[in-house]
């Protein structure tokens, strides 16, 4: 196969993994904005690519120490391979409806790659990864319990004043959670191809196809769920999630912002004493995030 031929099939694999996951984990950020009509839906869009686009361009490039750390090599061919296993992972998990992480299957791939290839890993990396990724979930869920224990408390003085200062901090953090999102998860699958100036451009191409072009469906599924939460909660959600994938992006670690955001609600509904709470779809989502990264590793050892 000819040089031009895999520089050409890594840029697509590049943009068609950055486009599915702008377009699906998009809604997330935004989406309480969007279904609690604080914005437009095209704004909401725009708000949250271009804090995609920000996050990559700033902090994006940390994740290329995940990278260097569990996968030393520079072939671009079985690169390029990786990035449409990424594709077919993601697109097979929303087809069945099992809520992967895709950071936690990039890392299952990368270190299933190295492994069949006997290539360098950094044991002590790789522990302390999956080690946030257990206390990460545990920590949104603590924080946010207590966070909206803590608000409830607080009786307002002017209701309509605290709802306006919630839709103008809800707008603030749509972008800051949009902005993680591009630095840890963009970021890691643009430091996959390299992080050269090239995989930039191609990354920034994709948020954009993704935002505007494939992320409606699931912003208004997401919005309307996440609406169903009040105001405060679904931005304590919002800041907790921000802040542990920040705090995760400046050590280099790879961690889902929907992760840290699904424990968060989870977290805000064990704080109501006397309300029912449905588990059923958070065993399916702790099920996904033990599958990501089996199932990617699995992928990686045939690759």
């Amino acid at each position: 196969m000819t040089r031009t031929l895999v520089t050409i099939l890594l840029g697509l694999g590049l943009f068609l993994a950055v486009a599915f996951v702008s377009g699906n984990d998009l809604s997330a950020c935004v989406g309480t904005a969007i279904g609690g009509r604080v914005i437009n839906p095209r704004i909401g869009m725009a708000l949250g690519a271009a804090g995609l686009v920000a996050g990559v361009l700033s902090q994006g490039s940390a994740m290329t120490q995940t990278v260097n750390a569990i996968f030393l090599s520079s072939d671009t061919l079985i690169i390029s391979e990786m990035l449409f296993v990424i594709v077919f992972i993601f697109l097979l998990a929303h087809i069945v409806r099992i809520p992967l992480s895709l950071s936690m299957s990039v890392v299952g791939l990368l270190v299933g790659v190295a492994t069949a290839r006997h290539l360098p890993v950094q044991v002590g990396f790789l522990h302390m990864i999956i080690v946030v990724w257990l206390v990460a979930p545990v920590v949104a869920l603590v924080l946010a319990l207590y966070s909206v224990r803590l608000l409830d408390k607080i009786s307002p003085v002017h209701f309509w004043r605290r709802i306006a200062i919630y839709k103008s901090v809800i707008i603030v953090f749509a972008f800051l959670n949009s902005y993680v999102l591009g630095t840890n998860t963009i970021g890691l699958l643009v430091a996959v191809s390299g992080f050269s100036y090239l995989s930039i451009a191609i990354g920034v191409l994709g948020i954009l196809v993704g935002s505007f072009f494939l992320s409606s469906g699931p912003i208004k599924r997401v919005g309307q769920d996440l609406f169903s939460l009040r105001y405060s909660n679904a931005l304590v959600a919002l800041i907790v999630s921000t802040f542990l994938v920040e705090f995760a992006t400046l050590f280099s670690i790879p961690l889902s912002n929907t992760q840290a955001l699904s424990a968060s609600v989870l977290g805000e509904g064990l704080s109501y004493r006397y309300k029912l709470i449905s588990i059923r779809p958070y065993t399916m989502i702790i099920v996904g995030w033990i599958a990501a990264p089996l199932l990617s590793f699995l992928f990686g050892l045939v690759l």
